[in-house]
């Protein structure tokens, strides 16, 4: 942890998990006097076999060094899922790649990428780099959340559109959810990126704007989501729903890209008014009102 910022963000992301856990999770007795939330300091640091010194310099995000033994003893007393615990080893420094070196960044997708999603003829589907920029999308997804040509820079970000463009909240039926994902995809690729200014200028605009945002990347979550059904009451076509699934490709330049694809549930009638949607060959426009 070799900056003030990565120290900071593990220790946040401790602090977060040990308030979360309660003492009979570890056979340890609640006792009357407990005034604070979760477990206590010394009663993690007495599990993980620290010292309650130790510990509370690293969650006070002092200058201290743990090595990968002690933060997975660390988190084997905190209960981490191992998701949560590959993040802690990606804040500290030893989840980074072997080379030094930072993955390549995506600022578009190939040629072969986008006839893949313009082959999804009925199946909005885009393209996302590594902060959830869009880089790539096809008719149906521009029908659905609008066409992106329209906005540039960080505007063109899927979070900045969720939380801070007031056409799209009304008309994401399970908005809370969607966006609590989201954040937690953008905290997972911020581990790698801390101290990154092209990631801090997004949390910056997205924290001094969105109360919602805030609260959600203060609560440190990693639960992201790869598939299920989002819910949309389309302006045009009315109710619609989805089965999504989201996954990670390779572009042509080894950059990390996101893919996520929305296949109509069956049933519903949602194919039926996608064909018309698309037959109008009217794209919904992409609102640049912000919130």
């Amino acid at each position: 942890m070799s900056s003030q910022r990565r120290r900071r963000e593990i220790a946040d992301f401790l602090k977060s998990r040990r308030m979360l856990r309660q003492p009979e999770e570890l056979g340890l007795p609640r006792g009357r006097r407990r005034r604070t939330p979760g477990l206590r300091r010394e009663e993690v640091a007495s599990i993980a076999g620290v010292s309650a010194e130790w510990y509370t310099w690293l969650e006070q995000a002092r200058d201290v060094h743990p090595s990968p033994d002690v933060l997975q003893r660390i988190s084997s007393a905190l209960r981490l899922e191992p998701g949560e615990y590959r993040h802690v080893l990606t804040l500290a420094g030893y989840a980074l790649q072997e080379n030094g070196g930072e993955s390549p960044r995506a600022v578009s997708i190939s040629l072969r990428l986008q006839r893949l999603l313009d082959q999804l003829e009925y199946c909005p589907a885009w393209a996302m780099g590594e902060r959830l920029d869009v880089l790539g999308w096809n008719r149906a997804a521009a029908v659905i959340h609008g066409d992106f040509t329209a906005v540039h820079g960080i505007e063109r970000n899927a979070l900045y559109q969720f939380f801070l463009v007031k056409a799209v909240r009304p008309m994401m039926l399970d908005w809370e959810a969607q966006t609590r994902c989201c954040t937690a995809a953008l905290r997972a690729a911020y581990a790698n990126r801390v101290d990154d200014p092209w990631f801090d200028e997004l949390i910056h605009v997205l924290r001094s704007r969105s109360p919602e945002f805030d609260r959600l990347w203060d609560a440190h979550g990693l639960e992201m989501c790869t598939e299920g059904t989002h819910h949309y009451e389309h302006p045009a076509a009315g109710r619609l729903v989805f089965d999504y699934n989201i996954m990670d490709v390779l572009d042509e330049r080894l950059a990390p890209v996101r893919l996520a694809t929305y296949v109509p549930a069956p049933g519903i009638g949602t194919r039926r008014k996608m064909e018309h949607l698309l037959g109008a060959a009217v794209p919904l426009p992409l609102s640049l009102e912000s919130a």
